[in-house]
């Protein structure tokens, strides 16, 4: 009857509630031992380190999962999916959360073992790791953490607050930040970097480009207007670029610039000994 479906339904209700609080209490007390917020996930001084018993509802993500194995659903601001991991053996070896912020780059992930148990815990943004990653025994004490902010003393909160304060870039808009990503130099500028790509407004295919120093703050590099293509990472004028041999990326450019200024710099240099004699 329409009585029993309206019951039927209002109990529905009140089990995605209940698995939302639940997750929620959770990602709270996981984000105290991972970071002190997300704002501050990648900050100058380091994540404080506990120990963290945490479990994931393995009943409830067995009644819960659909026929491919997952079990996605939201909980206040976040996206989750959940879902089982195999190893090369297609073995189990245990369960997978990940957990996306809807309206910020953020996001955080989860490895429990075949009990439920947290065994590994990390965070990034936009897809690049920050902060601490812990790695924790059955007990849940602290066996391994991996600091990813340690080559860079320009921060990630520094470098929102940079972006946002001279180029009015709000980093945390997922709707106009195309890319962030960072590197730590070694086959490139020979020390730390960030890129970032960010969208002129949030219906159009162009963009600035971004390339900032990873140890001081300084913008080395700024490609205006640039076109963004959704299929792929660059655009027809980035395959004729490379046809040409030239580089299509803004750290290669950069270096492609700042290498035709010394060889002009040497020209003059050498024009000016040969006037002299």
């Amino acid at each position: 009857s329409w009585r029993e479906n309206a019951l039927f339904e209002e109990r529905k209700k009140n089990i995605i509630n209940e698995r939302a609080m639940k997750i929620l209490v959770i990602l709270a007390l996981t984000l105290l031992a991972c970071t002190r917020g997300s704002a501050q996930a990648d900050s100058a001084y380091h994540q404080e380190t506990q120990d963290l018993v945490q479990y994931l509802d393995v009943r409830d993500f067995e009644v819960s999962q659909n026929c491919l194995g997952d079990y996605e659903f939201q909980a206040g601001d976040r996206s989750i999916r959940q879902y089982e991991m195999y190893d090369s053996d297609k073995k189990f070896v245990g369960y997978v959360e990940e957990s996306k912020e809807l309206h910020t780059p953020y996001s955080y992930y989860y490895n429990y073992d075949t009990k439920g148990r947290l065994r590994y815990l990390s965070v990034s943004f936009d897809g690049v790791s920050i902060g601490n990653s812990y790695r924790y025994d059955s007990l849940g004490c602290i066996t391994e953490i991996k600091d990813y902010s340690r080559p860079y003393k320009f921060k990630l909160n520094n470098l929102i607050e940079k972006m946002s304060s001279e180029y009015r870039c709000d980093l945390l808009n997922k709707r106009r930040l195309v890319s962030v990503h960072r590197s730590e130099g070694e086959r490139d500028l020979k020390k730390p970097w960030y890129s970032v790509f960010y969208l002129e407004n949030e219906r159009s295919h162009y963009g600035d480009r971004y390339l900032i120093d990873g140890t001081t703050g300084e913008t080395l590099y700024v490609l205006k207007h640039e076109e963004w293509n959704e299929c792929g990472s660059g655009d027809l004028s980035d395959f004729y670029t490379t046809a040409k041999g030239l580089p299509t990326s803004i750290e290669g450019k950069y270096l492609y610039e700042l290498n035709k200024k010394k060889q002009a710099q040497k020209k003059k240099g050498a024009k000016k000994k040969v006037g002299r004699r």
